[in-house]
């Protein structure tokens, strides 16, 4: 999933980050080098979880990528964090609002909201992970089967070669089958686009 899409529409939509919204690998990278006043956020990929394939003879693979929304909240005033955790709610709402059910890209269904934790508190900063997921499906573009069907020739005709059973053939055999003379040669030419 792109996550500028993603830091952007929280950027548009989430008054509360004044445009402090950014994109991260990992939270650890966040805590330690992070210098935005709060409250900011970082929008960090997680998981991607493919299911079964739905078809036998092509990619098609229904898959959630979900992402995390990483909060931090000034801890400064109550280092308990309890006017931090009522911040949280707010937050969350205006993340509902921004996320659920947007479409970061056409091939992906409406975003989701797959929970929050927290992350850690000190006496600066409370850090509350929201989670949100999208359900997309790998289809045949995504994979090396496209790609290498549309390099082949375009298919031209056939030859068709026929060879007859033998009516004459000796009823008692088990099988009276094709003696291997090809009888009749039919050119099938393609002619115009195939549907």
């Amino acid at each position: 999933m792109n996550l500028e899409l993603i830091i952007s529409q929280l950027r548009t939509y989430c008054p509360s980050f004044a445009t402090r919204v950014a994109g991260a690998a990992d939270f650890a990278v966040v805590q330690e080098s992070t210098a935005l006043l709060s409250p900011c956020a970082f929008v960090i990929p997680m998981d991607d979880s493919p299911e079964v394939s739905i078809s036998q003879n092509a990619v098609r693979v229904p898959m959630q990528e979900t992402f995390g929304v990483i909060v931090a909240l000034d801890n400064r005033l109550d280092e308990r964090g309890q006017a931090s955790g009522i911040s949280v709610d707010a937050i969350r709402a205006e993340l509902w609002a921004a996320l659920l059910g947007w479409q970061p890209e056409p091939r992906y269904d409406g975003v989701v909201y797959e929970g929050g934790s927290l992350l850690t508190i000190d006496r600066a900063r409370l850090w509350w992970r929201f989670e949100f997921g999208a359900y997309m499906e790998i289809g045949p573009g995504d994979g090396f089967q496209e790609g290498a069907l549309a390099a082949l020739p375009a298919f031209a005709g056939m030859d068709m070669k026929v060879d007859l059973i033998d009516p004459a053939a000796d009823p008692n055999l088990s099988y009276p089958g094709p003696d291997g003379r090809i009888e009749h040669n039919v050119p099938v030419p393609v002619t115009g686009d195939l549907p």
